[in-house]
C-alpha cells in the first residue's frame, strides 16, 4: 500500500511539474498549454477527492463491520494512508486548476485588448470576455 501511493504520488508530481513548464510562447500557444494545465488540475483534485472519499469509507467500513469487538489495525491504517494520499493530491492539483485558470484568463484579455488574430472566428468576431 505504501509502495503504491508512493508511486501514485510520484505521478502525480511530475505530470503537474510538466504542466507547468515554462518556454517561450504564442498566445495561441500559451492558451492551449493552460487549458491543458486545467485539464491536468481538474483530473488531479477529482482523483484526489474520490481517493480522499474512498479511504474516508473504508475506515467508516473498518469500524462498523467488526464481530468481535476488535478494529484491525492494518485496515484502519491502510484507510488512513489512503486519505492522507486523497488530500495530498488534492494539495496539487487545486493550485494547478487555480493558476492555470488565472493565467489563461489573463493572456485571454490581453490577446483580446491587442486583436490578436489567433482567436478570431470564421466570422470575424473576436473572442467575448465574460465577467
Amino acid at each position: 500500500m505504501k509502495a503504491f501511493i508512493l508511486v501514485l504520488l510520484s505521478i502525480t508530481i511530475s505530470v503537474s511539474g510538466k504542466a507547468q513548464s515554462k518556454n517561450s510562447m504564442i498566445y495561441g500557444d500559451a492558451v492551449a498549454k493552460y487549458k491543458k494545465m486545467e485539464i491536468t488540475g481538474t483530473v488531479l483534485t477529482v482523483v484526489g477527492g474520490l481517493t480522499l472519499f474512498t479511504g474516508n469509507f473504508l475506515y467508516w467500513k473498518s469500524y462498523n463491520s467488526q464481530t468481535d469487538g476488535e478494529v484491525p489495525e492494518n485496515k484502519v491504517k491502510n484507510s488512513r494512508n489512503l486519505m492522507i494520499a486523497g488530500i495530498g493530491i488534492m494539495a496539487v492539483g487545486i493550485p494547478v486548476w487555480t493558476v492555470a485558470k488565472l493565467n489563461e484568463r489573463h493572456i485571454t484579455i490581453e490577446a483580446e485588448l491587442i486583436n490578436y488574430k489567433g482567436f478570431a472566428f470564421a466570422n470575424g468576431i473576436g473572442i467575448k470576455i465574460r465577467f
